[in-house]
């Protein structure tokens, strides 16, 4: 899916009718987000991300390649934060950060941790 996320919004919020003050109401934010949002002049916070994938009904970004776009697709379906995520994972704040923007490549001793924070059911 090669639209933007305010793309992505914006016709789903004209399929279902709504206008944007209802879906800024369904995902609970205040209307001038969620027109920011289709606009693509704001990114939506990472806890914001689990409503917006319920009102949309998928993930709004193309399937995940390397290990960091899985981290990030993971933390959004979920709403988590990298500190919150790296505590799910038992791996250090900084070290997940680094893992997920592609700066650095895990160690073999810690793929454990990442295969099973990427396998586990709601890692809330």
């Amino acid at each position: 899916m090669d639209a933007s996320l305010g793309r992505h919004l914006m016709v789903r919020r004209q399929v279902l009718g709504h206008r944007q003050i209802d879906a800024a109401a369904v995902v609970g934010v205040d209307p001038k987000t969620w027109m920011c949002w289709e606009r693509d002049e704001r990114e939506p916070y990472v806890h914001q991300y689990p409503a917006i994938i319920r009102y949309l009904g998928y993930e709004p970004w193309r399937e995940a390649n390397s290990l960091g776009e899985k981290l990030l697709a993971r933390r959004r379906r979920y709403g988590l934060s990298i500190k919150r995520a790296a505590e799910i994972a038992g791996i250090d704040e900084g070290t997940f950060g680094c893992w997920e923007s592609g700066e650095w490549r895990p160690q073999r001793r810690s793929l454990p941790l990442i295969d099973q924070f990427l396998r586990c059911e709601n890692p809330r």
